[in-house]
C-alpha cells in the first residue's frame, strides 16, 4: 500500500478512459471505520478513500493503487 499525503500530487493509472494520466492534487483522505489493523490495510487498498482535484477543476475519488506519485519538478 501507497503512502501518499494531502497536497501530494498524483497522476491517475486507473482503467477509467476520462481520467487516465491525468494529473490533480490529493484534497481529502478517506479513513474506513473497521475492527483492527489488518481489516484497515485491506479497506485501505480496496475502498476508494482519496480525494483527488484535477488540473481542470474536476474532482474525484481514487483507491491508492490507482494514483502515482509525480516526480517533483525541479
Amino acid at each position: 500500500m501507497k503512502n501518499l499525503t494531502i497536497g501530494e500530487q498524483v497522476s491517475i493509472t486507473a482503467g477509467i478512459p476520462a481520467f487516465w494520466r491525468c494529473t490533480g492534487w490529493i484534497i481529502g483522505i478517506i479513513e474506513p471505520f473497521v475492527r483492527d489493523e489488518e481489516t484497515k490495510a485491506r479497506a485501505l487498498f480496496e475502498m476508494r478513500l482519496y480525494s483527488v482535484r484535477l488540473e481542470d477543476g474536476r474532482k474525484f475519488r481514487f483507491r491508492g493503487r490507482d494514483l502515482e506519485p509525480v516526480a517533483a519538478r525541479s
